[in-house]
């Protein structure tokens, strides 16, 4: 959005004010009324045009909006006022888009005397995500700001197009950051991709360690083809208490992928392989019900379980989850629902889950990434078998078929998470490290912990190698300590 200061670089004299609404009922800067006649005498500016009720209101809060920003200086302020008493909105709509005054901007608009630049428009419709007036818009790009121009095409789900436009911009100005950086963003959602992983996995005397292979092949802007498999071997320590098992498995799954402005669905089916064969599938699904609220739901049938060593070589989960994600400001909050049914790899139920999760997350710019931080809580209503029997039973030593050696009992947590970064998100950063950690008390084993660390960063353009270490407890409920180590790369095409 280079174009919005231009307006303000010309005139300002200062730095720039803060993005706080501006309060009402502050008097008109410099002793000048909104409402009463004045006489135009800016040169170049043409008379005023005959006054109406939509314009006194928004020089009303034109005048409040300059009042409340005494580090604008007065030069500025009262040129931006002058100008707009004379009918000459453009200087106060640059001013009030590069400050983040949207409302104003759009009072602005409703009371401005003469036709409002089309770049203007773009830019309160990309605040408001309202797709039908970004679709009108494009429909002449020319004279629109080609960053603003890429990112109206990819909220259109216009990704292809959005990425041979930015291609055909960085030739003609290929240091220009804010292109390379929306160039990227549209390859990272948009592009096919192959990602290659190893990873090695570590608890209570198992130790899990195998490649996996993921890849999307996109088809159109709107949908595509995926795929993803892994393969794990084991290795049991003497004190994993651990009878003997299959020494190799493997889950595969291929699938498709739909997407709209709005919607995002993802269908995938397969086998899991191990003690016995099982058909697999998972089915995600978003919808963006409004610029800052969206629903999201997931389920899982017979996908791995990690909650304890003997599920992870025996049982398998299904599960399904729906959860609220709302945005408010520098804040995102969520609440989610779930329910989970742990089972052996031959059909044997052992257990049940009903669980209620809810966060909030304070984000702010901390370098190029964004640190985001805040508290979290959830609740976890879990019931067991009386007695493991099946093929978890011949993976446990005689005697020892406690379910309470593989699930734990009800349990709640509650603390704090912090994340730096993120793992996957970043394309455009030469390198990006990533951090995350959560400390917070849970109710059967008292204080725990979650910590993930590593690096990405690219090698040959528009790729991603990434290198991750993580530990604690988080992904089960029995105070297992975890070591996950994890190596990668990805490449778009």
């Amino acid at each position: 959005m280079w174009l919005l200061g231009l307006g303000v670089t010309l005139v300002a004299n200062s730095a720039p004010a803060a993005t706080a609404a501006p309060p009402a009922g502050i008097e008109v800067p410099r002793g000048a009324s909104a409402s009463a006649p004045t006489q135009c005498t800016l040169p170049g500016v043409a008379p005023p045009l005959k006054s109406d009720p939509s314009a006194v209101r928004a020089l009303h809060d034109l005048a409040a909006s300059l009042a409340s920003t005494p580090s604008e200086g007065n030069f500025t302020r009262g040129t931006l006022f002058a100008a707009a008493r004379c009918g000459d909105y453009l200087p106060a709509l640059s001013w009030s888009l590069a400050q983040g005054y949207w409302r104003l901007a759009q009072r602005l608009i409703t009371g401005n005397p003469r036709p409002t630049p089309r770049w203007v428009r773009l830019s309160l419709a990309l605040h408001r995500r309202d797709l039908t007036e970004l679709a009108r818009l494009l429909h002449r790009p020319a004279g629109l700001a080609p960053v603003d121009r890429l990112q109206a095409q990819m909220d259109l789900g216009l990704y292809g197009q959005a990425r041979r436009d930015a291609l055909q911009a960085l030739r003609s100005d290929p240091r220009d950051r804010a292109l390379r950086r929306e160039y990227l963003r549209a390859v990272r959602r948009s592009a096919s991709y192959l990602d290659l992983q190893a990873s090695w996995r570590s608890f209570d005397g198992l130790n899990l360690y195998g490649p996996r292979l993921a890849a999307r092949l996109s088809v159109a802007d709107h949908w595509g083809l995926l795929l993803r498999a892994d393969t794990l071997e084991r290795q049991t320590a003497t004190h994993a208490r651990l009878m003997a098992g299959s020494a190799v498995s493997s889950h595969a799954m291929v699938g498709f992928f739909w997407r709209i402005p709005r919607w995002r669905i993802r269908v995938q089916v397969g086998q899991y392989t191990a003690l016995r064969n099982n058909i697999a599938a998972r089915l995600a699904a978003s919808w963006r019900v409004t610029t800052r609220a969206e629903l999201s739901a997931a389920a899982d049938y017979h996908a791995r379980s990690f909650e304890s060593p003997a599920l992870a070589l025996g049982g398998m989960v299904d599960r399904a989850g729906l959860q609220w994600t709302q945005r408010l400001g520098a804040w995102t909050g969520s609440v989610g629902l779930g329910w989970k049914r742990y089972q052996g790899q031959d059909g044997i139920a052992l257990g049940q889950d009903h669980y209620l999760a809810a966060a909030a997350m304070w984000g702010h710019a901390l370098g190029p990434w964004e640190l985001q931080v805040g508290p979290f809580a959830d609740y976890h209503a879990m019931t067991r078998r009386r007695t493991v029997t099946g093929v978890l039973s011949a993976l446990l030593p005689p005697g020892e078929h406690d379910p309470g050696l593989l699930l734990s009992g009800s349990y709640a947590d509650a603390g704090l998470r912090l994340q730096w970064a993120a793992w996957r998100r970043a394309l455009g950063a030469a390198w990006t490290p990533y951090l995350t950690l959560s400390a917070y008390e849970n109710t059967r084993y008292g204080a725990e912990y979650q910590l993930g660390a590593g690096i990405s960063t690219p090698i040959l353009g528009p790729d991603r190698l990434r290198i991750g270490f993580a530990q604690g407890q988080s992904e089960n409920g029995l105070a297992l300590t975890q070591q996950i180590v994890k190596i990668g790369y990805r490449y778009y095409f």
